[in-house]
């Protein structure tokens, strides 16, 4: 009987220094509590590799993507509620949105692989298109600090960090609405019925910032319309002379 039950206790601990073995992170060897998703010792993912391709695939995208209710919250709140995202970001409310610089880097992604389509299509050669395409969206990324720079000159007791934030949900619901008009915009001739669906678009998207601007700072409407055109006409400028110059260069 104790012979018996000395065996039991044996294979307990067999099993949980087997267990305890492979809880541990194949890059630091630290010890990994149940279940976590992450070492954190050195911070690497202890997902599993050794499984099926698709499956692998399929987790890949979603950590990239954010594919979860935090995306569709993210997209729900950004395009209905102008300014709420920033000013749930200012007050601390993150954990429930998918992060803005994710959400600004996927729907720019999409939004130039979207350009440098359609800039082929209207009949530009194949090795021009993928350079200006290429070209604006890097010009874009370090662009989209400029807007939070001017945005800081003009709010001066605002924090940049934030002001950061609130260009990135601009520009990302920019190119929310560019990626609809952009294809009416090209395909206009050929059926001119699409050139009334474009108008609203254009409508809704300068109301939206004027109404983000306003809500963020907390502004009068006066105040709002005067401060934020100025820094729409700046930035604007400055796109202008960057865009020029690489259009010159690159064709």
């Amino acid at each position: 009987m104790s012979k018996g039950y000395g065996c039991l206790i044996k294979l307990h601990i067999s099993v949980r220094c087997l267990y305890h073995r492979r809880m541990k992170c194949r890059n630091c060897q630290y010890s990994l509590v149940e279940k976590a998703p992450y070492c954190a010792y050195c911070g690497q993912s202890t997902a599993d590799l050794n499984r099926p391709f698709l499956s692998v695939v399929k987790e890949a995208m979603h950590e990239l993507l954010d594919i979860d209710n935090k995306l569709w919250l993210t997209l729900k709140t950004l395009i209905i509620k102008p300014g709420e995202l920033t000013k749930e970001f200012s007050q601390g409310k993150r954990a429930k949105y998918t992060p803005p610089l994710r959400l600004y880097l996927v729907i720019s992604i999409v939004f130039f692989i979207l350009f440098t389509g359609i800039y082929e299509i209207s009949g530009n050669s194949q090795n021009k298109s993928a350079p200006v395409g290429d070209y604006y969206a890097k010009a874009m990324f370090v662009l989209f600090p400029v807007f939070a720079l001017l945005v800081q000159l003009f709010f001066k007791k605002s924090f940049y960090i934030y002001n950061l934030v609130f260009s990135m949900h601009i520009h990302s619901f920019t190119y929310l609405c560019l990626i609809l008009i952009a294809p009416l915009e090209a395909f206009e001739r050929t059926y001119p019925m699409l050139i009334i669906l474009q108008p609203p678009l254009a409508i809704y998207l300068a109301w939206y910032i004027f109404t983000a601007f306003k809500s963020v700072f907390d502004l009068t409407w006066p105040s709002t319309i005067m401060k934020a055109s100025a820094i729409y006409l700046i930035y604007m400028a400055v796109l202008g002379i960057v865009f020029d110059a690489a259009f010159a260069y690159i064709v």
